[in-house]
């Protein structure tokens, strides 16, 4: 009998050392999805629009793309990995394969923060949004139980498979794509035909005309899209739930880059010209809302808004989806306390107990943070210390995977966005956390050596 579709993709797994233990069911439209989910450009906008403002006025949409052009280089260097190591935890077995098991390990611990921090950031902020929309006060108890809702929810909706996940997934993403490029238009056409704003509007910011002290801020306000523009890796998270993952996940990783860079840009193009008050848009709490209602009526504002809030919500699914994969993958190699029971695939081919387990320590991070700015800081910080890790891997090691002068220049760039994301004063906090983080991880993997000595 000849083999069936999927015995392809069981070869390559042997070929690493594994069995196909989960379902190949996501296409090309899912796995670009879930990356873009991640990526989030619509979350990341509208949580932080109003401080690229207020920190260097509306000249700073230009960090939007020149950030944009280096994370490509990123996405390049996940995309020639992705090719050759398809398979579950993205990071952590790059890492493997180009450094070794004791950098993987840090590399699966640093990834396990990066989202755990990102999924309890992403809900805490909907749980903030949405409580006052249906008229609750947004306390600091009202807000921890509403993130722990949303949490379950999404737990619930991965724990009944991949497929209703990519569903789910998918038709959020396509209603976010139409209604937010839709607006940006609007909006950049209403600006143009009315003039609300010049074109010249868009290069001007607090500081003297051409001073160099307006470097800082703008510098400052870049931060907008360096936080934002990332997980668009995060297909390779699920590339062994992908059918043709070398081929297709790849494709996800590029493609939900630039799509994201584009889409976000035309939002910042439409929105920064039709904004009727500058000085009004700075000092309201959600400008995005501000400069709709005065542009369109506010039923249409409310419905946009829904849209934004689904996004914020599957972009939470998207990072609850990859989050249990990293764990499953480390726990599949015995590298986390308990690896056992980690490992275990449910009978809806999902790690469950992987997924149920994160999303209570994620209920108890926000718990814990309590604030947007600190967890988001957090994961913003450990996922750029994962992709030095990685990028240096194959840059120094001995699989040339990826181009040298590529991988260089990628280094050069995701050290960069480091240094933005640790040295200011503002991120003393989020530093501190990490090294807290940092010595809770250096326990747990003293505590694993045996196990995976073993292994």
């Amino acid at each position: 009998m000849p083999p069936g579709p999927q015995a392809p993709n069981e070869t390559e797994l042997a070929r690493f050392g594994y069995r196909q233990e989960l379902n190949r069911e996501l296409g090309w439209f899912s796995s670009f999805a879930l990356s873009f989910s991640i990526v989030a450009v619509t979350t990341g906008l509208f949580t932080t629009y109003g401080a690229g403002l207020q920190t260097a006025g509306p000249a700073f949409i230009w960090t939007w793309p020149i950030v944009g052009v280096g994370q490509f280089l990123l996405a390049m260097v996940f995309a020639k990995l992705a090719r050759r190591i398809p398979l579950s935890g993205s990071a952590y077995q790059w890492t493997r394969e180009l450094g070794g098991p004791n950098l993987a390990w840090w590399a699966g611990w640093l990834m396990i923060i990066q989202v755990t921090a990102g999924l309890a950031a992403v809900c805490y902020a909907l749980a903030s949004y949405a409580l006052p929309a249906v008229g609750i006060a947004a306390s600091d108890g009202n807000v921890i139980a509403a993130t722990s809702l949303i949490l379950f929810s999404i737990a619930a909706i991965n724990h009944s498979g991949v497929k209703t996940t990519s569903v789910v997934n998918n038709i959020m993403v396509v209603a976010e794509i139409v209604v937010i490029v839709v607006v940006g238009f609007l909006l950049l056409t209403l600006a143009v035909v009315h003039k609300t704003n010049s074109f010249h509007f868009l290069f001007t910011h607090p500081g003297p005309p051409g001073g160099s002290a307006f470097l800082a801020p703008l510098a400052a306000s870049s931060l907008m899209a360096a936080w934002t523009i990332t997980g668009f890796e995060g297909a390779a998270n699920l590339a062994e739930e992908t059918k043709l993952p070398e081929k297709r996940v790849p494709f996800a990783i590029l493609s939900s880059e630039i799509f994201s860079v584009i889409i976000g840009f035309l939002i910042l193009l439409g929105f920064t010209l039709a904004i009727p008050s500058l000085e009004a848009a700075t000092q309201d709490a959600v400008p995005f809302a501000y400069i709709m209602n005065h542009h369109f009526p506010h039923l249409f504002t409310t419905i946009v808004m829904f849209i934004i809030v689904a996004e914020i919500y599957a972009c939470a699914l998207a990072n609850s989806a990859m989050l249990m994969r990293v764990v499953w993958a480390m726990a599949r190699d015995r590298q986390l306390p308990g690896s056992e029971w980690l490992g275990k695939i449910s009978a809806r081919k999902v790690p469950a107990n992987s997924l149920w387990l994160m999303t209570v320590l994620t209920a108890l991070c926000a718990w814990w943070a309590k604030l947007v700015i600190v967890i988001a800081g957090i994961s913003g910080i450990a996922a750029y210390i994962t992709y030095v890790m990685v990028v240096a891997c194959a840059l120094l090691g001995t699989l040339r995977i990826v181009p040298r002068a590529l991988a260089a220049a990628t280094l050069i760039w995701i050290l960069i966005c480091l240094g933005a994301l640790t040295l200011p004063q503002a991120a003393r906090t989020n530093v501190k956390a990490m090294l807290v983080l940092g010595i809770v991880g250096l326990c747990f993997w003293w505590a694993t050596r045996k196990s995976r000595a073993a292994s």
